[in-house]
């Protein structure tokens, strides 16, 4: 059966119709495209120009924030030099750095205790360790015995320590003698001065201190200052 003109009229019609549709469809799916493309450029242009080169300076500055912290860092370093500086440790005492003298004494139930003080008269702190050398002298300034070295006794007790003294700063040794005589003895020897030697120093010095020696002399070692008796 062939199409009448009408129908023929008609078919054409919708095609024309379903071709624009499709025309109209294609450019709706293909406008975004565009569109999008421009979006992109749109955002991308700022990118660049803004805020990318802006987020570059912040990283500069953060640099220099972490330069900032370094330098704190170096600064700490700095304030670490508040702990105190090393200072060279004091030099032995010598005999030219002291100035030997008697101090003060007592007795008690026949024993005599004194001390023998040791004054830095240098200007630099020096320090004295362990036991003077120290003997008894006659009338005649002649060595008539040897004191026995102790760390306890009747008089007390004292330990072996290293004693810095300042300048002006001053030690002492306890020096002790017993005026009772003992076994068959009826009297005990007397000295009439001594000669002291600070520790660790060949420097000699007559003192004139008076001690009795039953049954000999006793020395006891430096300590710091001059304790009382």
């Amino acid at each position: 059966m062939m199409p009448t003109p009408a129908r023929l009229v008609l078919t054409a019609a919708v095609l024309g119709l379903a071709l624009t549709a499709c025309s109209s469809n294609g450019g709706t799916s293909s406008a975004p495209t565009p569109g999008t493309a421009g979006t992109v450029a749109t955002t991308s242009t700022p990118g660049p120009s803004g805020s990318a080169g802006t987020t570059g300076g912040s990283g500069s500055t953060g640099g220099t924030a972490s330069g900032g912290t370094g330098t704190a860092a170096a600064t700490g370093g700095a304030d670490g030099s508040s702990v105190a500086p090393r200072v060279p440790a004091a030099s032995a005492c010598t005999g030219d750095h002291l100035a030997v003298s008697a101090g003060q004494s007592s007795g008690a139930a026949g024993h005599i205790g004194a001390r023998v003080v040791f004054k830095n008269t240098s200007g630099a702190a020096c320090t004295l360790y362990g036991f003077p050398g120290l003997a008894g002298l006659d009338a005649k300034d002649k060595q008539v015995v040897q004191a026995k070295r102790v760390t306890s006794g009747y008089l007390g007790t004292a330990k072996e320590s290293m004693v810095t003294l300042a300048p002006g700063g001053t030690a002492s040794a306890l020096v002790g003698g017993v005026d009772v005589p003992s076994g068959n003895a009826t009297s005990c020897p007397s000295y009439p001065a001594l000669l002291v030697t600070p520790p660790g120093t060949r420097a000699s010095t007559k003192v004139a201190l008076q001690m009795p020696g039953c049954p000999t002399l006793v020395v006891y070692p430096v300590v710091a200052g001059v304790p009382a008796m």
